[in-house]
């Protein structure tokens, strides 16, 4: 009866440290290289957002005067697009290799 209750003590206490494991294992921390990468992408992004509502307030307060250049404007939108997603990409790419190494991490513990 005392080996039960001491094996039944021990599974509980690999349950909770099992447990800990996880919770800490769940908590997404930056890298510096990601850290980096977000610190130089986030003025990119944030003048492309001011970039796309600028012209949709300009095209629908003065359409008149904003219609003849409407295409130049909507080109240069589209240029600048391409880095953005480019970035954006990068970012998430960073992200996705952490998510597999910590998948393969608990994948290797069991």
């Amino acid at each position: 009866m005392a080996d039960k209750k001491l094996t039944i003590e021990e599974e509980l206490l690999q349950a909770r440290t099992q447990i800990i494991e996880l919770k800490a294992g769940t908590k997404t921390s930056l890298s510096s290289i990601q850290f980096l990468t977000l610190i130089i992408i986030f003025p990119m992004f944030a003048s492309f957002c001011v970039l796309g509502i600028l012209i949709v307030w300009k095209t629908t307060s003065q359409p008149a005067t904003v219609a003849p250049h409407l295409d130049i404007i909507l080109l240069a939108f589209s240029i600048f697009s391409a880095p953005c997603v480019a970035a954006a990409a990068s970012l998430t790419n960073l992200l996705s290799d952490e998510i597999k190494a910590k998948v393969k991490g608990v994948d290797d513990e069991e």
